[in-house]
């Protein structure tokens, strides 16, 4: 079955029109409802596409009925956009809401996944006062170059399962700079895959200067 074939199978039957594909797909927006489900296993009910962890819900408008589909479908099969003041966005400006709204879950996801992780380390190290490095990530979304390497080093001592990459790094301002230029070498080597690309640019051209 190819994808017009199990687009028609599952739009059809929860549309008023119930023969014409295009006509059937014009019956349903994307609003801006959108879910995080936490594991690639769900699948697409738009076009039956596996692995799905974002699912995005678009309406009937005349019957009310609801599919949660991925966020490509939208785009692909030109769903139309409604934006907060109930506008019908041009497809370029719908495309853009699409990623962005990917792009707020895939972050919320990280950031989630981040706070998840903080609290495993307290419940395993009891030496450890995790509470103020919560405050500090609600309120930055990042850490500091020494937060983040005595982290980095009491995840692993606890052997806690994490990902590097959702742990960011924060140097805006300068005594941040300057920690992060003063790191230890082998706690610079623990944070590196923290680092975004500039902020490792900025480690080559001034560290030991």
């Amino acid at each position: 079955m190819n994808w017009i074939e199990r687009v028609k199978k599952n739009v059809l039957p929860v549309s008023n029109e119930r023969y014409n594909i295009r006509k059937a797909l014009d019956e349903w927006v994307y609003e801006g409802s959108m879910y995080d489900v936490e594991v690639a296993d769900e699948i697409c009910e738009l076009c039956d596409q596996p692995n799905i962890r974002y699912q995005f819900e678009i309406v009937n408008v005349l019957n009310n009925n609801s599919l949660l589909i991925g966020s490509e479908c939208i785009t692909r099969f030109r769903i139309s956009v409604i934006d907060k003041s109930g506008n019908k966005l041009s497809f370029e400006e719908a495309k853009k809401k699409v990623t962005k709204d990917r792009s707020r879950l895939v972050t919320e996801a990280k950031e989630k996944s981040v706070l998840n992780t903080l609290v495993a380390l307290a419940a395993k190290d009891h030496e450890f006062n995790i509470e103020n490095f919560i405050v500090y990530f609600k309120e930055r979304k990042a850490f500091t170059p020494n937060q983040l390497a005595l982290l980095i080093w009491r995840l692993e001592r606890a052997r806690i399962d994490f990902k590097k990459s959702h742990f960011k790094l924060t140097i805006k301002r300068n005594r941040e700079k300057e920690q992060l230029l003063k790191l230890e070498d082998w706690k610079l080597k623990q944070i590196w895959d923290c680092l975004s690309n500039s902020q490792k640019q900025f480690v080559i051209e001034n560290r030991n200067k």
